[in-house]
């Protein structure tokens, strides 16, 4: 009977808890979305709470932008919410960073349509990390290879690297592997891109007069093409040997998910709500006697 009356008062226990977490969670959301917009994008580029929003770092806009729009819309389900934050952030960022007057042909103009590209991206990509810890690994790698800020970018791709442990089973011990190889594949095909896109940015200046926005924009992309086509193997092989350390911080923190679940697999079976039968809620028999 002691027994019984202990178990009940944990299962009410986690109950509350639980029922708790579930009311404050959009809330605790929509703030660390807002908070980690500037930081997430834009650490170590500007003054805090700034945006280098000039028209010679139009890449940098972009680029960042698109990493913290992802990054709120991984933490903000609610659609209203989440365009919320990214708007309000976005918003914020140009009245404290936006020029008074252009310094460049049609600048101002362009920032908007940046921010705008960006923060569209970025949600699209950002809320496919809803979809359980693959797919929250896949987000947290493009995002590690997007953003320009100074923050070790490294710790973010150790812990997507690590999160497909989170549902690893023996059985499915190669679907694990291969979603590693897959996140891993993703975060260089960003940090690619995003390297392509700054070397192909780097070609223009106030002075140029191509003519039109379109033969700027067709300028670019051939120049951050001839980037990727002509060195794709180098900068690869750049960008693993700089992370070279984090890869090592991202086993151990696999090896801590596989610990903590076998760990927490008894406690979860403890505190899981019985039915009146005293079986575990969810259970599901065939209904057939047992032999």
């Amino acid at each position: 009977m002691a027994d019984d009356a202990v178990g009940s008062a944990q299962q009410g226990r986690g109950v509350a808890v639980r029922a708790a977490w579930r009311r404050a969670r959009p809330v605790a959301a929509v703030v660390l979305a807002a908070l980690l917009w500037w930081p997430t994008g834009f650490w170590g580029l500007d003054d805090w709470l700034h945006v280098p929003l000039r028209a010679i770092e139009g890449d940098v806009v972009v680029l960042s932008a698109t990493a913290s729009a992802a990054v709120v819309a991984a933490l903000v389900t609610a659609p209203w919410p989440r365009l919320a934050v990214v708007a309000g952030c976005s918003a914020l960022a140009w009245w404290t960073s936006a020029p008074a007057v252009d310094t460049a042909p049609d600048e101002r103009e362009v920032l908007v349509l940046l921010l705008l590209a960006a923060a569209v991206t970025g949600v699209l990509l950002g809320r496919r990390a809803g979809r359980g810890p693959v797919a929250c690994a896949a987000v947290l790698a493009v995002v590690a290879g997007l953003t320009q800020a100074t923050w070790p970018t490294g710790a973010a791709l150790a812990v997507a690297l690590a999160l497909p442990f989170a549902v690893a089973t023996w059985d499915r011990v190669a679907p694990t592997l291969w979603s590693v190889a897959g996140v891993l594949l993703l975060w260089l095909l960003a940090s690619l891109g995003a390297l392509a896109l700054r070397h192909g940015w780097d070609i223009l200046h106030p002075q140029m007069n191509v003519g039109s926005k379109r033969g700027e924009l067709r300028l670019v992309v051939e120049a951050a093409w001839d980037f990727v086509r002509t060195q794709w193997r180098s900068a690869t092989t750049g960008l693993l040997e700089a992370q070279a350390g984090w890869f090592w911080v991202a086993l151990v923190l696999a090896l801590a998910l596989v610990v903590a679940r076998l760990v927490a697999a008894p406690l979860r079976r403890r505190l899981a709500p019985a039915d009146p039968t005293g079986q575990p809620a969810g259970r599901v028999t065939s209904g057939a006697p047992r032999r």
